[in-house]
């Protein structure tokens, strides 16, 4: 009976041997050029180069010129699906693996501006993390902490919105590379007690986005900065009675920048997603549609509290840009140096005090229809209520 168990392990591992021997000697010897891989690699290839360039040759990078993503070190692996655990091709960027046993060169073609690309066999014990059921992490790879990201085939033939290829792996490793050191949400710092579900809040809150819907819509810096300084004074007085609020800016800082990657790379590759983007014509909402559509119990009003804050933070964002209002340094964190949050760089441009007098609110509320986004916020209060 012993003998019998002994013979069965043995097969078991002469097995689990041959399958690496084949596929690390298949990994060597086929498709080892551009030309000969499956074509949702080559695309990924390609889409992956796009990404290089605005980070590379653009004159005007994504983010600055801290943040190199295009040297990062990376690996990209093919599964069936959505956190997919079953990998079938795996390919890693920026980590030097010339004479790894488990690892091969792939040629490019130089118009794709690519770094080395090396293919990798799926069973380097190292790579164990990446067969767990997510869609990106990180590894330690030859002493490098290294993303891993999975693509599939729906992502790159006919993804969900902000799942394609290169916008969720923009916002993801935005988050890995050049948040790591950022502190705003440490200890739960995005965290909001005691929400206030009150129908003043959401009605203020509609005035935000009244204002950020027209400075979207204007082109002249002066006219953005205007209103830019009246959203931030309507801001500073919600904040001034409710000033648990004030952790949204964290989200806003946090993820709001990851998204405002996404929607100047889909702007500058001259592709649809942008901000509160819609699957149909004209592709994208604006913020008072959805205030309409939530106080109208058409969208759930949970997005609200904290979802939208990704938009709103990508917005302010893209509007501090037009707007001619530096930000990218300010806003850049880490323990030794305090960053400052969208909402915070905009009342220290503008020099705003720290209080907002009532008149000075009242004649904001008078100019943007206070009276019937109030009749809207009861609406949203109540069906927090109701959910409650």
């Amino acid at each position: 009976m012993r003998k019998r168990k002994k013979f069965i392990w043995l097969a078991i591992l002469i097995v689990i041997l041959l399958v690496m021997l084949i596929t690390i000697v298949s990994n060597k010897m086929f498709h080892t050029t551009y030309e000969t891989l499956p074509d949702i690699d080559k695309k990924m290839l390609e889409e992956l180069s796009n990404i290089y360039k605005q980070f590379d040759q653009s004159e005007e990078p994504l983010w600055n010129g801290k943040y190199s993503f295009q040297t990062q070190p990376l690996m990209l692996i093919k599964t069936r699906k959505d956190q997919g655990i079953l990998q079938k091709t795996a390919y890693v960027i920026n980590v030097p693996m010339d004479r790894n046993l488990f690892a091969k060169e792939i040629s490019l073609p130089k118009s794709l501006g690519l770094p080395k690309v090396y293919r990798i066999s799926l069973f380097p014990p190292k790579n164990l993390k990446t067969w767990m059921p997510n869609n990106f992490g990180t590894l330690q790879l030859k002493g490098k902490e290294t993303m891993y990201y999975k693509y599939y085939p729906k992502m790159m033939n006919d993804p969900e919105l902000y799942f394609d290829f290169s916008s969720f792996l923009l916002h993801e490793s935005f988050h890995i590379f050049k948040q790591k050191l950022w502190t705003y949400d440490n200890n739960d710092g995005e965290w909001i007690e005691n929400y206030p579900d009150e129908p003043e809040q959401y009605a203020l809150m509609g005035i935000e986005f009244k204002l950020l819907d027209l400075a979207m819509n204007a082109n002249e810096p002066r006219t953005i900065q205007k209103y830019l300084s009246d959203w931030t004074v309507v801001r500073s007085y919600r904040y001034q009675k409710w000033p648990q609020l004030k952790a949204e800016t964290k989200t806003e800082a946090i993820e709001g920048t990851a998204r405002y990657i996404e929607y100047r790379y889909n702007k500058k590759m001259k592709r649809r997603l942008t901000v509160l983007a819609a699957e149909n014509k004209p592709y994208h909402a604006t913020f008072m549609q959805v205030f309409d559509f939530i106080s109208n119990g058409q969208m759930n009003p949970s997005f609200i509290k904290r979802s939208i804050k990704y938009e709103t933070g990508a917005a302010l964002g893209l509007l501090m840009d037009k707007g001619n209002i530096s930000w990218k340094e300010s806003i850049e964190d880490s323990p030794d140096k305090p960053g400052s949050t969208q909402y915070e760089i905009l009342k220290n441009h503008f020099q705003l005090s720290n209080t907002v007098s009532e008149q000075e609110i009242k004649n904001l509320q008078q100019l943007y229809d206070y009276k019937n986004l109030l009749v809207q916020g009861e609406k949203i209060a109540t069906k927090f209520f109701e959910d409650k």
